[in-house]
């Protein structure tokens, strides 16, 4: 077995990252498990983006070597007309960057659950007034709209379109 030559750790911007996933720089071997993350898990780590908070490492593999081979996929929401080769597969963080992927940046609504289990589409958006509010959690700053953008409650309905 060839011995590891090497690790490195980088800074990378989240936009980043995002855009080589969307590019198939990035993608996923064969062996991860699919991307499960509920509405509430998606709201949080939107929120904790927003105050900046750390919200754990990504571990990447650099492809191109002979010695470790595995077939790639891109990202869930990621769709190429044709097969590209990746530059680097997501080792640790696919929840992470699908998320953030599917929410910020894919201009789609995110197929998701609710805390039931429910398959939902979601939108999601930020109001800014209760994000700069310090007596507001930041959780509930974070708007997760259906697909139609249509806010129902009992006076009226709203839409952002």
């Amino acid at each position: 077995m060839p011995a590891i030559k090497g690790f490195d750790h980088t800074t990378e911007a989240l936009l980043d990252l995002l855009r080589s996933a969307k590019e198939g720089k990035t993608q996923l071997p064969d062996f991860q498990r699919p991307w499960v993350w509920n509405d509430e898990q998606i709201r949080s780590i939107l929120a904790s983006i927003s105050l900046s908070y750390p919200v754990g490492v990504v571990m990447m593999l650099q492809t191109g070597s002979t010695d470790v081979r595995f077939q790639a996929h891109p990202i869930q929401g990621v769709i190429f007309s044709i097969p590209k080769e990746p530059e680097r597969l997501i080792l640790d963080g696919q929840q992470r960057l699908t998320s953030l992927f599917q929410a910020l940046l894919s201009g789609k609504p995110v197929k998701t659950k609710d805390v039931r289990g429910k398959v939902i589409y979601r939108w999601y958006y930020i109001d800014i007034a209760k994000a700069l509010d310090a007596s507001f959690d930041r959780e509930e700053a974070i708007l997760s709209l259906p697909e139609d953008k249509v806010i129902l409650n009992f006076r009226s309905d709203w839409s952002l379109d």
